[in-house]
């Protein structure tokens, strides 16, 4: 009987960059038809490793088997054309161009004659065909860099399905996406086991794993320290493999005083993202924003900051009222918006750590015209320390730094202006369960300071471990406000999905 060899396998995988070594001897594999979960706290190496398998990156020492036969990827084409496709944490889409575009980039339907004419008709039809086929209500027509967050994600996913052959790698697929997408997802992923692809999933979010998970593999510092089937061990194992300790509680206790209103908003309105949105929000509260894809949620946390300002509706905030926010004067007023996307709309991914930890209240730096070098550092460094940011290095560029890294850099930025409402959009997303731990005692300890924390979340179980009140959006208005301690995520989703009177 002959043993067929793994659909892939990379056995003693090293690389090292500027003498920093990031994997060391690192051995994966994955089986034709299963799902192996790679898992880890940001900066442990999976990111690199898949860059590896990719192609983007050489390793310095080695081996990469696909059905049993070594194959070096010089560049990312090479692992293309060996049947490995990619759906990478930070999207690799063209924003320029158009979903079908973006879907059969490089393998374009060509028409006859002329040579070299694309087919648009064939090319929209195909892509039309594809998200049907998997569930995703998006125009193939559509210019990319107009959709949403989580519509990138699903054209991403997409176009990862059409190019894999053996291999498809999925780095925190859903970190955008609501859980009906995900159910949606979890639906392609037992499709493609069924085909007899191998799938690399990686995710953050540990409760997801258990509907397609066949392996686990567990990074810590560059290091494979655990392999197995999915099961063999608990979840509070597992965490204690990634974080090298004990890890008593995700959802740190918090003893905050609820006091007087620090943000008001009434009727606020931006036709057709939402309209007529009225709330409060005090010192000392946790208020959460539910909702799925497409509810407003984010369109209205953008219009209180002022990023996309309202047409009509009134904002207080302290004694001041006004309409169109504006981001400096919000800045300014102590009002803090940590945004979807950190590397589109947050961080300046070019710049220090140091750099963007002070960008917001660089004025506090400045001396006589000029700005204090050492007083950037010494204050970056004072919050790099209070977040525990890894690598602890001012200067390196943010970009370099792992997606959870880069989150506490952003509201390391917020607690250096002093501000005193923090709007807070999906501030775990793509984050592992240490760091999210961090974050979520850090905003507990902002409430207990007085602060107030409006938290827009598609984590239902991050909402309710979070929040003191819920707010439910659904088309563009707030249909439901519910005590976090005494509802459920059933509930919520009843708000977020149902329509009145439709509920069995």
């Amino acid at each position: 009987m002959t043993i067929q060899a793994p659909a892939l396998e990379m056995r003693g995988i090293t690389k090292s960059f500027s003498g920093n070594t990031v994997l060391n001897d690192v051995n994966l594999t994955a089986r034709a038809g299963e799902a192996l979960a790679l898992v880890g706290e940001n900066g442990a190496g999976k990111s690199t490793l898949m860059k590896i398998l990719s192609g983007v990156h050489q390793p310095d020492a080695g081996e990469i088997l696909i059905n049993g036969e070594p194959l070096a990827f010089a560049r990312p084409a090479d692992a293309l054309a060996a049947g490995v496709a990619m759906i990478y944490q930070e999207l690799s889409l063209a924003p320029h161009l158009t979903v079908a575009e973006n879907i059969f980039l490089g393998r374009e339907p060509l028409k006859v004659a002329p040579i070299g004419f694309i087919n648009s008709r064939e090319l929209n039809s195909r892509a039309r065909a594809l998200l049907d086929e998997f569930g995703f209500e998006i125009n193939p027509r559509a210019r990319l860099g107009r959709l949403s967050a989580a519509d990138r994600q699903l054209v991403e996913i997409t176009r990862a399905i059409v190019e894999a052959k053996r291999v498809i790698v999925m780095d925190e697929p859903t970190s955008s996406l609501t859980n009906q997408e995900v159910e949606e997802l979890f639906r392609l992923i037992r499709d493609l086991k069924s085909r007899g692809l191998a799938v690399i999933y990686i995710s953050h979010r540990l409760e997801e794993l258990p509907e397609i998970a066949d392996h686990l593999t567990i990074l810590r510092d560059g290091r494979a320290v655990y392999t197995g089937r999915w099961g063999e061990i608990t979840t509070d194992e597992m965490i204690r493999h990634m974080a090298g300790r004990e890890l008593k509680e995700i959802f740190p206790p918090r003893n905050a005083k609820i006091g007087e209103v620090k943000l008001r908003v009434t009727r606020l309105t931006r036709a057709p993202k939402f309209e007529n949105v009225s709330f409060e929000a005090r010192a000392g509260e946790v208020v959460g924003i539910a909702g799925l894809a497409g509810a407003g949620r984010t369109e209205l946390v953008e219009a209180i900051f002022g990023a996309h300002p309202a047409e009509s509706g009134e904002i207080e905030f302290g004694a001041e009222k006004f309409t169109a926010a504006e981001p400096n004067r919000s800045v300014a007023r102590g009002l803090s918006l940590l945004t979807e996307d950190r590397k589109r709309t947050g961080l300046c991914l070019n710049l220090p750590l140091a750099t963007n930890i002070t960008l917001a209240n660089v004025r506090a730096l400045v001396q006589g015209g000029r700005l204090q070098l050492k007083a950037e550092t010494n204050a970056a460094n004072s919050f790099i320390q209070k977040l525990s940011i890894r690598p602890p290095s001012p200067a390196k560029p943010v970009g370099r730094l792992s997606g959870g890294n880069q989150q506490k850099s952003l509201l390391a930025r917020w607690l250096f202006a002093n501000s005193q409402v923090f709007l807070l959009d999906e501030p775990t997303r793509g984050v592992d369960v240490a760091a999210r731990s961090e974050i979520y005692r850090e905003i507990n300890e902002l409430a207990e300071a007085g602060a107030s924390i409006v938290m827009v979340s598609s984590d239902l179980p991050e909402l309710l471990g979070m929040a003191d009140r819920i707010l439910v959006m659904r088309r563009g208005r707030i249909v439901a406000e519910l005590d976090a301690k005494k509802t459920s995520q059933e509930e919520v989703l009843k708000h977020a999905a149902l329509e009145e009177g439709s509920a069995q």
